[in-house]
């Protein structure tokens, strides 16, 4: 009985968070759709059935909270709900495009979502922009994790179209698909909001298990077999360094919230060589995860063997969210040792984007060789971090969205030429492109472009904003090698241009399958390359007050 009084007098002054579910609405309507498509491959012949109801408390919510106040997730709401009825009646013959629309939708409504919280949260009515903490102080409102949202979520978006006749033709268009792909789409939202140790890892490893069984996926497929299991073992290894890491800064500085352990590791009290250690395991931990040198091994081979459309959220989508978990560890969590991770970064990123431009000259599989761009982009990204200043982390964050959808417009391309031979893409296959598919190979230039940092397009406005960051912070060496790298990288840009409209397309060769979806995904994302590069000021704004935020 007295143990009863005790452990009721413990539950009365046990503390509750107070959770502000409308901070997580963009990640509550991706769960919620995986949870609905799972149940809709269940229930294959009963999705009208499941879609009524769901649709009635979608509506519901919704009228609810407009009657709140609460006017764009209300009408996102009902709008999710309708939408979820009505592509069952009009598809529900082919429930892979119930499938892929209603993705689509979930993620359409998580960008809108997430824009109405930038726009609530950078300029509300009346009042200043304010960075707030939710949960009990594990997860961050403020501008890293609302621009992370806006990068995830688009290359969510414009992946699902690009995908969809890939993954029929390839045969592996099964319904857990999408409920995988919006899971680790989540993962990378919290990833990009985490404010403590244990969030991050956990948001690190939902988003990583998904990718494990995408990258996989087509079990047929001896090199995605083997991608799978590639990317499972480092991807384990590297989870587990970083665990250590992180463990070992507990040990030193007694807390798991990040802003605590930076004002703990400047204190006499805190045994700083357990803290440097603990910096140490997380950067080789994190390192495997942004891929920078020398924890890259695992890039190429992942990204060859991997479906295409996945390498593609691959490559866009998990660096930026792995990105803002740079950002958040070594600006917020390690800023008192700044004189430490600062040189040793910038070497890194000097390697890498050394490496990434003079091996990607050699490859002749064109994934493998944006693999290895993607690497070399990694440490242009770097630049940015150890600027250690708004500018650096206002133009990381940019540099992130510019070269994500960069990457989807050329990745999409792939994804048409690989449909029509059905295996690897490479140099011989861009043959005359430009004369047999014009607009693909035009689109296939223009990311092109972009991934080498010609004006006017988006690529260009990235580097030239993290290049100045890094001239500002008195990184000037850097930014020369930054500069070389591009000029090396350009090379092999303007090769793949070459072969597309300088010579000849081989004899006999088939056109490039482009799909309705296909199209509309690639031509928005070649939209936004150059709109991106030509009209940059107003999303520059947006990263630049995402910065003053989270600082």
């Amino acid at each position: 009985m007295i143990l009863a009084q005790a452990v009721g007098d413990d539950a009365g002054t046990l503390p509750t968070p107070d959770i502000a579910w409308s901070s997580f609405a963009p990640e509550l309507v991706l769960v919620a759709a995986a949870l609905l498509l799972l149940m809709f491959a269940i229930g294959e012949r009963r999705q009208l059935a499941i879609a009524i109801p769901t649709g009635i408390v979608a509506a519901g919510l919704g009228v609810w909270l407009v009657a709140q106040d609460h006017v764009a997730p209300g009408a996102v709401a009902i709008a999710l709900g309708a939408a979820t009825v009505a592509i069952v009646v009009g598809v529900g013959e082919r429930p892979p495009l119930v499938q892929a629309f209603t993705a689509g939708a979930a993620a359409l409504g998580a960008l809108a979502l997430s824009l109405w919280q930038y726009v609530a949260v950078m300029a509300p009515e009346g009042g200043s922009a304010t960075a707030s903490v939710l949960l009990g102080g594990s997860v961050a409102m403020d501008g890293i994790s609302l621009f992370t949202r806006l990068t995830v979520y688009l290359t969510t978006l414009l992946v699902i179209p690009i995908g969809y006749g890939y993954l029929q033709d390839r045969d592996v268009d099964r319904p857990e698909f999408e409920p995988l792909l919006l899971l680790s789409a989540t993962g990378m939202a919290l990833l990009g909001a985490a404010a403590d140790l244990i969030t991050l890892f956990v948001a690190l490893e939902i988003l990583s298990i998904a990718l494990y069984v995408l990258a996989g996926f087509a079990r047929r497929d001896r090199r995605s077999q083997e991608s799978g299991l590639k990317y499972f073992l480092t991807g384990s290894v590297a989870s587990a360094i970083l665990l250590y890491g992180m463990a070992l800064l507990y040990v030193a500085t007694g807390t798991l919230d990040l802003g605590s352990i930076g004002t703990a590791i400047g204190l006499v009290t805190t045994d700083a060589r357990i803290a440097v250690l603990g910096l140490a395991l997380v950067t080789a931990g994190i390192g495997f995860k942004i891929a920078v040198v020398p924890f890259h091994l695992w890039t190429p081979d992942v990204y060859q063997g991997a479906p295409t459309n996945v390498t593609a959220f691959m490559a866009a989508a998990t660096k930026a969210a792995a990105f803002a978990a740079v950002l958040r560890l070594y600006l917020l969590a390690f800023g008192r040792l700044d004189d430490l991770w600062v040189p040793i970064l910038a070497v890194l990123a000097a390697l890498t984007m050394l490496y990434g431009a003079i091996v990607a000259i050699v490859q002749h599989d064109v994934k493998r060789m944006l693999a290895y761009s993607s690497i070399a982009h990694a440490g242009y990204a770097v630049i940015g971090v150890v600027s250690n200043s708004d500018a650096g982390l206002s133009g990381t964050l940019w540099y992130l969205l510019t070269y994500a959808v960069s990457t989807l417009a050329a990745f999409g391309c792939v994804v048409a030429i690989e449909r029509r031979r059905r295996g690897e893409v490479t140099l011989v296959d861009l043959r005359g492109l430009g004369r047999t598919s014009p607009a693909l190979a035009g689109i296939l230039t223009l990311a092109l472009l972009s991934l080498a940092g010609i004006p006017p397009t988006a690529g260009f406005a990235g580097k030239l904003i993290v290049f100045q960051a890094g001239v500002a912070a008195g990184l000037e060496w850097l930014v020369v090698i930054g500069v070389v790298s591009s000029v090396i990288a350009a090379f092999f840009y303007l090769r793949l241009m070459g072969t597309m409209f300088l010579e000849e397309p081989a004899e006999g060769a088939e056109l490039p399958i482009v799909s309705t979806g296909l199209s509309l995904g690639v031509s928005l994302a070649a939209a936004l390359v150059i709109f991106f590069g030509v009209m940059p000021a107003w999303v520059l704004t947006l990263a630049d007050n995402a910065a003053v935020l989270a600082r």
